[in-house]
């Protein structure tokens, strides 16, 4: 059966369904004493945040969740803080993990828009390293094995930034590359892109149902099927699914899926896959989808 499950915050949890960041700024602001103290607090907050939702999603039989990447601020900005030796955050980080494991859901994680491992700038590369490294080390601390990203900048035309994005790749650490799964976008690398770069790299691909109708040179997504579940090498694929805000190609996201569209991707998926749900009413837009679709089966 088709699981679903949607990103980050949670509506139906309010106050524990959110989460508290820190600029550099306001970090550089405070008083000495005070900043890792304030960091520290935000972090185990957020991270209990996450616990919570998790477990609402168990609860819920939602099977799918993405935690959000700013459960620890600054962290890849304040080198000098070892944010995963600090006692409260790793038990929170134990429990987050067990709870995953003993409630069988899938987690992932997306790094933000800062990550562009195949950009011409150097500096942006050792950035998106350094981003990718914070994001495995939280990984391997609460249990995750996805981390979705983009093929990322155009510059120079595809063929050669698809170029850069392999030779890149192939400086992460094994532990990284082997949970890096590629999603296309909705501007320049379409569903054809990378699904070929894919199967070059051997990684897996996770489809954009949106991002396909903003983004395609042919509209031949059946027949792209079994190659993208190919790419999972046996585990269990997932495509994203989002509603566009005014019209199919509008690239904003709505607050809630049509059903419509769900209908059509739970019949390309054929309970072959799982189904993340990336809209602005977040939960509540799952609780819906599913609420409507038990009423039409029965």
């Amino acid at each position: 059966m088709t699981g679903l499950g949607f990103a980050c915050i949670s509506k139906s949890l309010k106050e524990n369904g959110r989460f508290r960041t820190m600029s550099v700024k306001t970090y550089n602001n405070l008083k000495p004493d005070e900043r890792m103290r304030r960091l520290r607090a935000i972090t185990v907050d957020n991270l209990y945040n996450t616990y919570r939702i998790i477990l609402w999603c168990i609860e819920n039989s939602i099977s799918l969740y993405r935690l959000s990447s700013d459960l620890i601020p600054l962290a890849v900005y304040i080198r000098e803080w070892e944010w995963w030796e600090d006692r409260d955050i790793r038990n929170m980080c134990e429990k987050i993990k067990k709870i995953v494991d003993e409630g069988n859901i899938r987690i992932s994680m997306h790094p933000d828009q800062f990550c562009v491992l195949n950009s011409d700038r150097a500096e942006v590369v050792k950035g998106s390293i350094a981003i990718l490294e914070h994001h495995n080390k939280l990984s391997n601390m609460v249990g995750n094995r996805i981390l979705v990203i983009h093929t990322g900048s155009g510059t120079g035309g595809k063929i050669k930034a698809t170029e850069r994005f392999i030779k890149n790749f192939n400086m992460l650490d094994e532990d990284i590359r082997e949970k890096i799964v590629i999603e296309n976008d909705d501007k320049i690398f379409n569903a054809e892109d990378v699904l070929h770069l894919c199967e070059h790299l051997g990684v897996p691909m996770v489809l954009d149902i949106h991002h396909h109708k903003c983004n395609h040179e042919k509209d031949n997504l059946p027949q792209l099927m079994d190659r993208i579940k190919s790419t999972w090498n046996g585990k269990r694929p997932k495509v994203h699914l989002s509603s566009g805000k005014t019209c199919p190609t509008d690239r904003h996201h709505a607050d809630y899926i049509d059903f419509e569209d769900y209908r059509q991707t739970a019949e390309l998926v054929k309970d072959e896959f799982d189904i993340m749900m990336e809209c602005k009413e977040k939960d509540l837009a799952v609780l819906k989808i599913m609420n409507k679709a038990s009423s039409e089966l029965s």
